[in-house]
């Protein structure tokens, strides 16, 4: 009889110990500076088995807004749907429409775009929830969740936002330097300028744009600083 306990012991503490061990869905921590679009990739460490599928991310809907989501490097070609209507939240399901499941690898599952709207400094967490994964049989695939800390900084000289300091950049601040209106994304910026506009152009943070500004973008922009 007390063999028999053992047995059944041993037996759900492996159980225990095999449904503890499972895959790690992650997003890194990340910033970018008000006004741009980032993209914020979900991770994996092990997509083995996976063939579809559902979650949810929540964030600080006056720090970041959902934009759209995309397919990972994991899971190119996959059919995806994603719901970003509710405040602070973006929902999404992917599935593998031919039912193939995913090897041992590393690397995106899915790539979410927001908008930041935060004012500098501000931080959020982005933390997944409603997380299911299966198999091609439907059957699910245990992992654990890691969220990640989004924080809204600036780039000196990356006027517009996209992460590059270039000849465009240049010119929007030559523009900014003699008070014309510039085009960021779909929306317009005249005088006076918003705080976070004039952070990324003030390169010597003497809290305006003038000609020093332009000339030390132009020396960023062909990397001689």
């Amino acid at each position: 009889m007390m063999r028999k306990i053992l047995i059944s012991s041993v037996l759900v503490a492996m159980v225990v110990v095999l449904e503890s061990f499972s895959a790690t869905v992650s997003i890194p921590d990340m910033s970018g500076s008000t006004g741009s679009i980032v993209k914020v990739p979900v991770e994996i460490d092990d997509a083995s088995g996976i063939a579809g599928f559902q979650l949810t991310l929540n964030f600080d809907e006056s720090i970041l807004v959902a934009q759209d989501a995309s397919t990972g490097n994991l899971t190119d070609g996959w059919l995806i749907f994603y719901n970003a209507e509710n405040e602070g939240q973006i929902s999404i399901v992917c599935l593998n429409s031919n039912l193939e499941e995913l090897g041992n690898e590393t690397g995106s599952l899915i790539v979410v775009s927001f908008l930041v709207s935060g004012e500098i400094g501000a931080s959020t967490e982005i933390s997944i929830s409603e997380a299911n994964f299966r198999n091609s049989f439907a059957e699910r695939i245990p992992v654990s969740l890691e969220s990640g800390i989004f924080t809204v900084d600036v780039r000196k000289g990356d006027v517009n936002g996209d992460e590059v300091i270039d000849i465009s950049d240049v010119i929007m601040c030559l523009r900014m330097a003699i008070e014309l209106p510039l085009n960021i994304g779909q929306q317009q910026y005249m005088v006076p300028y918003p705080s976070w506009l004039i952070s990324r152009a003030d390169m010597n943070n003497d809290g305006e744009v003038n000609i020093s500004d332009v000339i030390l973008t132009l020396r960023k922009a062909i990397g001689l600083d």
